[in-house]
């Protein structure tokens, strides 16, 4: 899956360093085109599945699929990955978790609900970073395709830049598939229009700090025959560690066997 089993000194100080000034940063060759065409084919079936449920939200969602995790434990070991905690725990500390694991995939022609500008952050606190975005790319990210755009140093600002602006002063992010986007949740966004006559696909994480609630009780979510197959640091971020106990009994267990476990942050 990986090319590599950790990142150099250099790669960590470029990406942090980009994500502290521009508010982005692009790890090329994150994983191998390979493992990019089965998790595609993985997500194409899922998103040609779906069904709206019925509400607004869920029609406006029909290219995001919200649940993958609970599908196919291909999707689950991409958090096993010690990579991302070499570049989530200098901003998020170690203990950092998932708050929403989703899709973005642009239809030949069209786009997403993710076209509009928008942050993944609603806090705006100064020298203070309480989410992280991520985005792996499945397909080359291209201007013609719609890729994603971002306004660089926008997550220094607490005002939301008029549509005017951000089409004067975005940059459209362009890498080859496999590579991996991480930026501030608060930097302001968009997926494009994908002008192409191919599907554009993407999984995204926002990944968030320990303390704070995830999109889903994840823990109850995702099946134990995916869960239990996953590593330490998947069963982390996916929220093992930050369980609140649900009796008394549970909250009087021997410290190994604690839901929340100890200094969590």
């Amino acid at each position: 899956m990986a090319k590599q089993a950790s990142l150099d000194a250099l790669t960590i100080e470029e990406a942090l360093y980009g994500l502290e000034t521009g508010g982005y940063c692009v790890v090329p060759d994150f994983i191998e085109p390979e493992h990019c065409e089965r998790l595609k084919a993985k997500l194409g079936a899922a998103v040609d599945a779906y069904a709206p449920s019925g509400s607004e939200q869920s029609r406006l969602d029909q290219y995001l699929m919200h649940d993958l995790l609970a599908r196919d434990p291909v999707f689950g070991r991409l958090l096993d990955d010690a990579r991302l905690q070499q570049l989530v725990a200098p901003i998020l500390g170690e203990h950092w978790i998932m708050y929403a694991f989703t899709s973005s995939s642009l239809p030949p022609g069209g786009t997403n609900y993710g076209h509009r500008v928008h942050v993944d952050c609603p806090r705006f606190s100064p020298a203070y970073t309480f989410n992280l975005g991520m985005i792996w790319a499945l397909d080359p990210f291209s201007r013609e395709n719609g890729g994603t755009q971002l306004l660089p140093g926008s997550h220094h600002s607490p005002s939301a830049p008029s549509g005017a602006y951000f089409d004067q002063h975005c940059v459209s992010v362009e890498c080859d598939q496999g590579s991996l986007i991480l930026f501030n949740a608060r930097v302001f966004h968009r997926s494009g229009l994908n002008r192409s006559q191919a599907w554009r696909h993407s999984l995204t994480l926002n990944a968030c700090r320990s303390f704070m609630k995830q999109r889903m009780d994840w823990v109850r979510l995702i099946p134990p025959q995916i869960s239990d197959g996953l590593g330490p640091q998947a069963r982390r971020l996916i929220g093992f560690d930050t369980r609140l106990p649900a009796s008394m009994e549970e909250f009087f267990l021997p410290e190994d066997q604690r839901l929340y476990k100890p200094n969590q942050g």
